[in-house]
């Protein structure tokens, strides 16, 4: 039991964890500051807490497919945000509230929907008392363990060259973003809202989905063992819609980190 909390915390966590790291990079570079973070963090916990507190009301929505529709409408929401992101870093004059917005949204529909998921998953064990410790420090494992990994990620490409950090996080919170974005077709495909389409491949004998490698690889890149063509055709079209909203052209070369300077 230990080692499955491990596991489900570990993956809910490192999500978050990699998608707060790679903002405040951004953050960062484009000289927001940090006061969006806290705020972001409030109202992300008290949605999560709200999320749990309301679960059976939620389920019973659309047919008892809530759950899902609501999670995959926070995941959409979440890639809408990201393309706000890199759209207004692109921009000129575009004002550091903006970019602060754009970079809070994100993360408080994270935490609403991962804290949410580990309250739920605990819950179901705090009422037995010989499963509630294993559970808890399985918990906490996970939890630490996936907060560790997002801060050695920020610190790792902290120290890049910032060149390839201007290349190197764009990608990376692309790829991230797209993971996120296909877990919305497998909830979709669960409840029927998407046409089922039969798997691409088949990966499930050598590295299966609730294995601790597959469950690591589902939270940085959306991994599906047996992926149908609606997992590829969302991944591939997020991507090339983050990077179109990435280059998009400006009519100027100013930049935010220029506008920042100029502003302060």
């Amino acid at each position: 039991m230990i080692l499955e909390a491990v596991v489900i915390v570990l993956r809910e966590v490192l999500e978050a964890a990699l998608l707060i790291a790679l903002l405040l990079l951004v953050s960062h570079e484009t000289k927001v500051g940090l006061r969006w973070l806290v705020p972001a963090f409030l109202v992300g916990l008290t949605g999560a807490l709200l999320y749990a507190w309301q679960i059976a009301w939620v389920s019973e929505q659309f047919d008892y497919a809530g759950q899902e529709i609501l999670n995959a409408l926070l995941q959409g929401l979440i890639f809408a945000s990201i393309c706000g992101l890199f759209v207004a870093m692109r921009a000129a004059g575009v004002h550091r509230s903006v970019i602060a917005t754009c970079m809070g949204i994100p993360i408080a529909l994270a935490l609403a929907r991962e804290v949410s998921e580990i309250f739920l998953y605990l819950q179901a064990f705090l009422s037995t008392e010989t499963m509630a410790g294993p559970a808890m420090t399985g918990a906490l494992i996970g939890a630490v363990t996936g907060m560790s990994t997002g801060v050695l990620i920020y610190h790792l490409l902290g120290w890049m060259d910032q060149r390839q950090r201007d290349v190197v996080v764009p990608v990376l919170l692309a790829v991230v973003v797209a993971g996120i974005l296909t877990q919305a077709v497998s909830l979709l495909e669960q409840v029927d809202r998407i046409p089922y389409s039969p798997p691409l491949w088949d990966t499930s004998g050598w590295l299966p989905e609730n294995s601790l490698l597959g469950q690591l690889l589902y939270a940085l890149l959306g991994y599906e063992a047996t992926p149908s063509r609606w997992h590829a055709i969302v991944y591939v079209a997020t991507l090339l819609v983050l990077f179109m909203s990435y280059r998009l052209p400006v009519s100027t070369s100013r930049s935010p980190q220029i506008y920042a300077s100029e502003a302060s």
